[in-house]
């Protein structure tokens, strides 16, 4: 064989070993876009930030209620979800801190209202399905609390998980 031959035979396997390289570097990069896009609902917190277009004296109120929420001050974070949902009724987030809070408190006539508004509002609010389940639990009904965490398994399987093992528990504060 000549040499510009042999020389034009290794350019073309070149060419075709740099494609190939290329071809499973463009599959592996598509592959870890669609893992990472598929990951992205997980990385969301399950309950949510409320809106930046939340009115500011709504804010206000709510940042007030989670402060002694992570106190567990129960009845001053209901006072300040309150006041959250008087300035804004349409406040997903603080109807279901304000469930938990009466939970926490035994009132559960008062939290299982809180809990409704709060899917009412947002019927795809996991953490909200997950504290009602969790409020049905401490009710004794166990059928209600499964069919929350039916509806928990299509939205957040850890939270689902987590709710399941305290309707197993038969406790409604089970690892929580």
């Amino acid at each position: 064989m000549s040499g510009k031959a042999n020389m034009l035979i290794q350019q073309v396997d070149r060419t075709d070993a740099t494609r190939e390289v290329w071809g499973m570097k463009g599959r592996l990069l598509v592959g870890l876009l669609g893992c990472l896009l598929l990951a992205l609902p997980a990385l969301a917190d399950p309950g949510g930030d409320p809106s930046d277009q939340l009115n500011p004296q709504a804010r206000y109120y709510y940042d007030l209620g989670m402060n002694h929420f992570r106190k567990k001050e129960w009845n001053q974070a209901i006072q300040a979800y309150l006041q959250a949902v008087g300035v804004e009724p349409r406040f997903p987030e603080a109807w279901n801190n304000l469930g938990f809070c009466y939970r926490k408190m035994g009132n559960n006539q008062r939290a299982l209202d809180a809990y409704r508004r709060a899917i009412d509002l947002r019927p795809d609010f996991a953490s909200a399905h997950e504290y009602i389940g969790r409020l049905y639990i401490a009710m004794g009904n166990r059928d209600a609390a499964m069919r929350h965490y039916e509806i928990l398994r299509r939205l957040d399987a850890k939270l689902a998980a987590e709710l399941f093992q305290a309707i197993q528990a038969n406790n409604s504060d089970y690892g929580e």
